[in-house]
Protein backbone atom coordinates (compact mmCIF):
# COMPACT_ATOMS: atom_id res chain seq x y z
CA UNK A 1 0.00 0.00 0.00
CA UNK A 2 2.74 2.59 0.75
CA UNK A 3 4.17 1.98 -2.74
CA UNK A 4 0.78 2.55 -4.35
CA UNK A 5 0.30 5.64 -2.19
CA UNK A 6 3.65 7.04 -3.30
CA UNK A 7 2.89 6.38 -6.96
CA UNK A 8 -0.56 7.94 -6.53
CA UNK A 9 0.82 11.12 -4.95
CA UNK A 10 3.50 11.42 -7.61
CA UNK A 11 0.97 10.89 -10.40
CA UNK A 12 -1.36 13.55 -8.96
CA UNK A 13 1.38 16.15 -8.65
CA UNK A 14 2.79 15.17 -12.03
CA UNK A 15 -0.66 15.81 -13.49
CA UNK A 16 -0.70 19.24 -11.84
CA UNK A 17 2.69 19.88 -13.39
CA UNK A 18 1.36 18.97 -16.82
CA UNK A 19 -1.60 21.28 -16.30
CA UNK A 20 0.72 24.10 -15.22
CA UNK A 21 2.85 23.51 -18.31
CA UNK A 22 -0.22 23.77 -20.52
CA UNK A 23 -1.32 27.01 -18.81
CA UNK A 24 2.13 28.52 -19.29
CA UNK A 25 2.07 27.45 -22.93
CA UNK A 26 -1.33 29.09 -23.42
CA UNK A 27 -0.21 32.31 -21.72
CA UNK A 28 3.16 32.76 -23.40
CA UNK A 29 3.04 30.56 -26.50
CA UNK A 30 2.52 32.08 -29.95
CA UNK A 31 0.92 29.82 -32.56
CA UNK A 32 1.44 32.38 -35.35
CA UNK A 33 5.17 32.59 -36.03
CA UNK A 34 7.23 32.78 -39.18
CA UNK A 35 9.35 29.86 -40.32
CA UNK A 36 12.50 31.71 -39.25
CA UNK A 37 11.18 32.04 -35.70
CA UNK A 38 9.85 28.50 -35.43
CA UNK A 39 12.91 26.97 -33.78
CA UNK A 40 13.05 29.56 -31.01
CA UNK A 41 9.30 29.32 -30.49
CA UNK A 42 9.57 25.53 -30.13
CA UNK A 43 12.36 25.95 -27.57
CA UNK A 44 10.21 28.38 -25.59
CA UNK A 45 7.11 26.20 -25.76
CA UNK A 46 8.97 23.05 -24.77
CA UNK A 47 10.76 24.89 -21.97
CA UNK A 48 7.48 26.17 -20.52
CA UNK A 49 5.91 22.72 -20.60
CA UNK A 50 8.98 21.05 -19.11
CA UNK A 51 9.30 23.70 -16.38
CA UNK A 52 5.71 23.16 -15.28
CA UNK A 53 6.10 19.38 -15.09
CA UNK A 54 9.52 19.49 -13.43
CA UNK A 55 8.34 22.07 -10.87
CA UNK A 56 5.82 19.70 -9.32
CA UNK A 57 7.35 16.29 -10.04
CA UNK A 58 10.68 17.00 -8.34
CA UNK A 59 9.20 18.77 -5.31
CA UNK A 60 6.41 16.28 -4.52
CA UNK A 61 8.28 14.69 -1.57
CA UNK A 62 8.89 18.10 0.01
CA UNK A 63 5.20 18.95 -0.44
CA UNK A 64 4.21 15.74 1.31
CA UNK A 65 6.63 16.52 4.16
CA UNK A 66 5.45 20.14 4.26
CA UNK A 67 9.11 21.15 4.17
CA UNK A 68 8.72 24.50 2.45
CA UNK A 69 12.38 25.53 2.31
CA UNK A 70 13.25 22.24 0.67
CA UNK A 71 10.27 22.67 -1.64
CA UNK A 72 11.70 25.95 -2.95
CA UNK A 73 15.08 24.34 -3.61
CA UNK A 74 13.70 21.20 -5.26
CA UNK A 75 11.12 23.09 -7.29
CA UNK A 76 13.87 25.34 -8.63
CA UNK A 77 15.94 22.35 -9.75
CA UNK A 78 12.87 20.74 -11.29
CA UNK A 79 11.78 23.86 -13.16
CA UNK A 80 15.23 24.60 -14.58
CA UNK A 81 16.12 21.06 -15.65
CA UNK A 82 12.54 20.39 -16.75
CA UNK A 83 12.67 23.47 -18.97
CA UNK A 84 15.93 22.24 -20.50
CA UNK A 85 14.46 18.78 -21.06
CA UNK A 86 11.27 20.19 -22.53
CA UNK A 87 13.19 22.41 -24.98
CA UNK A 88 15.41 19.54 -26.12
CA UNK A 89 12.45 17.15 -26.24
CA UNK A 90 10.30 19.41 -28.38
CA UNK A 91 13.12 20.00 -30.86
CA UNK A 92 13.88 16.28 -31.04
CA UNK A 93 10.20 15.46 -31.48
CA UNK A 94 9.93 17.91 -34.36
CA UNK A 95 13.10 16.54 -35.95
CA UNK A 96 11.96 12.93 -35.65
CA UNK A 97 8.50 13.89 -36.84
CA UNK A 98 10.00 15.57 -39.90
CA UNK A 99 12.20 12.55 -40.66
CA UNK A 100 9.51 9.93 -40.11
CA UNK A 101 6.47 11.73 -41.42
CA UNK A 102 7.52 14.83 -43.32
CA UNK A 103 8.80 12.90 -46.32
CA UNK A 104 5.68 10.80 -46.82
CA UNK A 105 2.99 13.42 -46.93
CA UNK A 106 -0.01 14.31 -44.80
CA UNK A 107 -0.95 12.24 -41.77
CA UNK A 108 -4.69 12.21 -42.38
CA UNK A 109 -5.96 8.92 -43.77
CA UNK A 110 -2.80 6.91 -43.12
CA UNK A 111 -2.51 4.78 -39.99
CA UNK A 112 1.23 4.31 -40.57
CA UNK A 113 1.86 8.05 -40.69
CA UNK A 114 -0.42 8.58 -37.71
CA UNK A 115 1.46 6.15 -35.48
CA UNK A 116 4.83 7.35 -36.77
CA UNK A 117 3.89 10.83 -35.58
CA UNK A 118 2.74 9.44 -32.22
CA UNK A 119 6.09 7.64 -31.89
CA UNK A 120 7.98 10.84 -32.65
CA UNK A 121 6.20 12.59 -29.77
CA UNK A 122 7.15 9.76 -27.44
CA UNK A 123 10.80 9.91 -28.48
CA UNK A 124 10.86 13.66 -28.02
CA UNK A 125 9.31 13.70 -24.55
CA UNK A 126 11.60 10.84 -23.52
CA UNK A 127 14.33 13.45 -23.06
CA UNK A 128 12.04 15.60 -20.98
CA UNK A 129 11.40 12.62 -18.71
CA UNK A 130 15.11 11.82 -18.38
CA UNK A 131 16.06 15.31 -17.27
CA UNK A 132 13.12 15.62 -14.88
CA UNK A 133 14.10 12.25 -13.38
CA UNK A 134 17.72 13.35 -13.08
CA UNK A 135 16.88 16.65 -11.44
CA UNK A 136 15.58 15.13 -8.20
CA UNK A 137 18.77 13.12 -7.80
CA UNK A 138 20.83 16.25 -8.45
CA UNK A 139 18.81 18.20 -5.89
CA UNK A 140 19.30 15.48 -3.27
CA UNK A 141 22.92 14.84 -4.31
CA UNK A 142 22.08 11.15 -4.74
CA UNK A 143 23.56 9.13 -7.61
CA UNK A 144 21.05 6.36 -7.02
CA UNK A 145 18.14 8.80 -7.32
CA UNK A 146 19.68 10.18 -10.50
CA UNK A 147 19.97 6.74 -12.09
CA UNK A 148 16.56 5.42 -11.07
CA UNK A 149 14.91 8.75 -11.79
CA UNK A 150 16.41 8.90 -15.28
CA UNK A 151 15.22 5.38 -16.13
CA UNK A 152 11.72 5.96 -14.78
CA UNK A 153 11.55 9.41 -16.33
CA UNK A 154 12.59 8.04 -19.72
CA UNK A 155 9.87 5.36 -19.60
CA UNK A 156 7.28 7.86 -18.39
CA UNK A 157 8.30 10.47 -20.94
CA UNK A 158 8.14 8.01 -23.81
CA UNK A 159 4.82 6.40 -22.86
CA UNK A 160 3.27 9.70 -21.79
CA UNK A 161 4.55 11.41 -24.93
CA UNK A 162 3.07 8.70 -27.14
CA UNK A 163 -0.25 9.03 -25.34
CA UNK A 164 -0.09 12.82 -25.67
CA UNK A 165 0.52 12.50 -29.41
CA UNK A 166 -2.27 9.96 -29.83
CA UNK A 167 -4.87 12.04 -27.98
CA UNK A 168 -3.88 15.25 -29.75
CA UNK A 169 -3.84 13.82 -33.28
CA UNK A 170 -6.95 11.69 -32.72
CA UNK A 171 -8.85 14.75 -31.54
CA UNK A 172 -7.69 16.87 -34.47
CA UNK A 173 -8.69 14.21 -37.00
CA UNK A 174 -12.22 14.21 -35.60
CA UNK A 175 -12.58 17.96 -35.35
CA UNK A 176 -12.09 18.12 -31.58
CA UNK A 177 -10.83 21.01 -29.50
CA UNK A 178 -7.05 21.22 -29.91
CA UNK A 179 -6.59 23.14 -26.64
CA UNK A 180 -8.54 20.56 -24.62
CA UNK A 181 -6.66 17.70 -26.28
CA UNK A 182 -3.34 19.37 -25.55
CA UNK A 183 -4.25 19.94 -21.91
CA UNK A 184 -5.36 16.32 -21.50
CA UNK A 185 -2.20 15.03 -23.14
CA UNK A 186 0.13 17.13 -20.98
CA UNK A 187 -1.69 16.18 -17.77
CA UNK A 188 -1.20 12.50 -18.65
CA UNK A 189 2.40 13.12 -19.66
CA UNK A 190 3.19 14.65 -16.26
CA UNK A 191 1.41 11.80 -14.47
CA UNK A 192 3.37 9.13 -16.39
CA UNK A 193 6.76 10.75 -15.78
CA UNK A 194 6.11 11.19 -12.05
CA UNK A 195 4.51 7.78 -11.48
CA UNK A 196 7.11 5.71 -13.36
CA UNK A 197 10.04 7.61 -11.84
CA UNK A 198 8.62 6.79 -8.41
CA UNK A 199 7.95 3.15 -9.36
CA UNK A 200 11.48 2.51 -10.63
CA UNK A 201 13.05 4.12 -7.56
CA UNK A 202 10.83 2.06 -5.26
CA UNK A 203 11.62 -1.22 -7.02
CA UNK A 204 15.39 -0.75 -7.04
CA UNK A 205 16.01 1.10 -3.77
CA UNK A 206 18.26 -1.10 -1.57
CA UNK A 207 16.67 -0.24 1.79
CA UNK A 208 14.05 1.99 3.34
CA UNK A 209 12.51 3.24 6.56
CA UNK A 210 8.76 2.85 7.09
CA UNK A 211 7.01 5.03 9.66
CA UNK A 212 4.99 2.82 12.02
CA UNK A 213 3.87 5.49 14.49
CA UNK A 214 3.99 9.26 14.56
CA UNK A 215 4.53 11.94 11.91
CA UNK A 216 3.68 10.67 8.39
CA UNK A 217 2.56 7.25 9.65
CA UNK A 218 2.71 4.68 6.84
CA UNK A 219 5.22 6.74 4.83
CA UNK A 220 8.29 5.11 3.24
CA UNK A 221 11.67 6.86 3.07
CA UNK A 222 14.31 5.34 0.76
CA UNK A 223 17.88 4.93 2.00
CA UNK A 224 19.54 5.59 -1.34
CA UNK A 225 22.49 7.76 -0.25
CA UNK A 226 25.76 6.81 1.48
CA UNK A 227 24.61 8.89 4.46
CA UNK A 228 21.00 9.67 5.37
CA UNK A 229 20.15 12.16 8.13
CA UNK A 230 16.97 12.01 10.24
CA UNK A 231 15.70 14.96 12.25
CA UNK A 232 13.54 18.09 12.42
CA UNK A 233 15.82 20.08 10.13
CA UNK A 234 14.13 21.22 6.91
CA UNK A 235 17.10 19.86 4.97
CA UNK A 236 17.17 16.45 6.68
CA UNK A 237 16.83 13.53 4.27
CA UNK A 238 14.07 12.15 6.50
CA UNK A 239 12.31 15.21 7.93
CA UNK A 240 10.44 14.35 11.14
CA UNK A 241 8.34 17.31 12.26
CA UNK A 242 5.74 17.90 15.02
CA UNK A 243 7.76 16.07 17.66
CA UNK A 244 9.91 18.35 19.82
CA UNK A 245 11.78 15.36 21.26
CA UNK A 246 13.37 14.92 17.81
CA UNK A 247 16.59 16.90 17.45
CA UNK A 248 17.28 18.96 14.33
CA UNK A 249 19.88 16.36 13.31
CA UNK A 250 19.00 13.36 15.44
CA UNK A 251 20.66 10.32 13.86
CA UNK A 252 22.63 9.40 10.76
CA UNK A 253 22.32 6.10 8.89
CA UNK A 254 25.50 5.28 7.04
CA UNK A 255 25.85 2.60 4.38
CA UNK A 256 28.97 0.44 4.66
CA UNK A 257 30.24 -2.55 2.69
CA UNK A 258 28.43 -4.96 4.99
CA UNK A 259 25.19 -3.10 5.65
CA UNK A 260 23.79 -0.06 7.42
CA UNK A 261 25.00 1.56 10.63
CA UNK A 262 23.00 4.01 12.77
CA UNK A 263 24.89 6.82 14.52
CA UNK A 264 23.40 8.84 17.37
CA UNK A 265 24.32 12.50 16.75
CA UNK A 266 24.19 13.51 20.39
CA UNK A 267 20.45 13.00 20.93
CA UNK A 268 19.22 11.70 24.32
CA UNK A 269 19.53 7.87 24.35
CA UNK A 270 15.99 7.47 25.76
CA UNK A 271 14.72 9.05 22.53
CA UNK A 272 17.09 7.11 20.29
CA UNK A 273 16.40 3.38 20.42
CA UNK A 274 16.80 0.27 18.27
CA UNK A 275 14.51 -2.60 19.26
CA UNK A 276 13.74 -0.61 22.43
CA UNK A 277 17.41 -0.50 23.47
CA UNK A 278 18.95 2.99 23.92
CA UNK A 279 21.67 3.78 21.38
CA UNK A 280 24.82 5.56 22.52
CA UNK A 281 27.35 4.01 20.11
CA UNK A 282 27.21 3.13 16.39
CA UNK A 283 24.70 0.33 15.85
CA UNK A 284 24.49 -2.13 12.96
CA UNK A 285 20.94 -2.39 11.58
CA UNK A 286 19.24 -5.59 10.47
CA UNK A 287 16.14 -6.11 8.37
CA UNK A 288 13.06 -5.64 10.53
CA UNK A 289 14.72 -3.58 13.28
CA UNK A 290 12.42 -1.03 14.96
CA UNK A 291 13.90 2.43 15.37
CA UNK A 292 12.58 5.05 17.77
CA UNK A 293 13.55 8.64 16.99
CA UNK A 294 11.94 10.93 19.54
CA UNK A 295 8.45 9.48 19.84
CA UNK A 296 8.35 8.39 16.20
CA UNK A 297 8.73 4.67 15.49
CA UNK A 298 10.12 3.41 12.18
CA UNK A 299 11.00 0.00 10.79
CA UNK A 300 14.22 -0.62 8.88
CA UNK A 301 13.66 -2.79 5.80
CA UNK A 302 16.56 -4.14 3.79
CA UNK A 303 15.64 -5.82 0.51
CA UNK A 304 18.81 -7.89 0.28
CA UNK A 305 17.99 -9.86 3.44
CA UNK A 306 18.16 -13.48 2.16
CA UNK A 307 15.31 -15.25 3.93
CA UNK A 308 12.19 -14.57 5.93
CA UNK A 309 13.78 -16.51 8.79
CA UNK A 310 16.62 -14.00 8.87
CA UNK A 311 14.10 -11.18 8.89
CA UNK A 312 12.32 -12.64 11.87
CA UNK A 313 15.58 -13.24 13.73
CA UNK A 314 16.96 -9.75 12.97
CA UNK A 315 13.83 -8.09 14.29
CA UNK A 316 14.77 -9.40 17.73
CA UNK A 317 18.43 -8.48 17.45
CA UNK A 318 20.10 -5.90 19.67
CA UNK A 319 22.34 -3.02 18.61
CA UNK A 320 25.87 -4.08 17.77
CA UNK A 321 28.65 -1.71 18.68
CA UNK A 322 31.11 -0.99 15.88
CA UNK A 323 33.39 1.27 17.87
CA UNK A 324 33.27 4.50 19.74
CA UNK A 325 30.77 7.17 18.73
Amino acid sequence: MPLLTRIYFNAVFGSLGGLLGWLLFCLFGNPHVSEEQLTWQLIQDGGLIGAGIGYFVVSVEAIRDRAWLRFVRLASYGAILGALGGAVGILLAEFVNYRLVGGIGAIRGSQLKFFATVLSRGLGFLFLGILVGLSEGIAFRSRAKMGYGAIGGALGGFLGGCLFGFIYLFSLERGGDAALAGATGLVLLGAFIAALSSLVRSVFQPARLRVLRGWQEGRDYPLDKPEVYLGRDEHADVALFRDMTVQRQHVRIERSKNGYVLHNLGAPPEFTRVNDIPVTQPCVLHDGDRLQVGKIVLRFEWKTSPTSADRGRSSRSVPVSTGKG
